[in-house]
């Protein structure tokens, strides 16, 4: 692991016990990029998550002023998959680093689980494949970037 790696989760980890003061903020810019059927997965996120993904998407923007609409939402929708599995800080921390259990697996996972549900709910081709992570262009690399900022 790199050490800007480690730095990027120590930081996550100390954020994740952070209590959440931006819902209703972040509900706001949530609901002005996605479309009905993406804001209502998004809501489904852990708040904690949602304020990630509003700072990353937020972040993204300012390193890619150009970026369309279905662009924005594949940031705001970046960990979307891990709402389907339910794990404290410390066992995310964990399964970052090593899959112990099927959950950690599917928190792994949350790349491909994030990009079905969105094509279950219809998103844009190009959101789904910036939450699967399967795309190596400019943007992608600009949205991995800045999540690990």
């Amino acid at each position: 692991m790199t050490r800007s790696r480690f730095v990027h989760l120590v930081a996550r980890f100390r954020e994740m016990g952070e209590p959440v003061t931006t819902e209703e903020s972040d509900a706001a810019f949530a609901s002005a990029v996605l479309a009905p059927d993406e804001l209502a997965l998004w809501m489904r996120m852990d708040p904690r998550d949602r304020r990630h993904a509003v700072a990353v998407t937020k972040r993204f923007a300012g390193a890619c002023p150009g970026a369309v609409r279905e662009e924005v939402a594949g940031a705001l929708m970046h960990d979307i998959g891990k709402s389907q599995v339910s794990m404290g800080r410390v066992a995310r921390s964990v399964a970052t680093i090593v899959a112990l259990t099927p959950a950690m697996r599917r928190y792994r996972d949350h790349e491909r689980i994030g990009a079905e549900m969105l094509q279950e709910v219809g998103s844009h081709p190009r959101t789904i494949e910036l939450v699967a992570g399967t795309v190596f262009d400019a943007t992608a690399d600009a949205l991995r970037a800045v999540d690990d900022a």
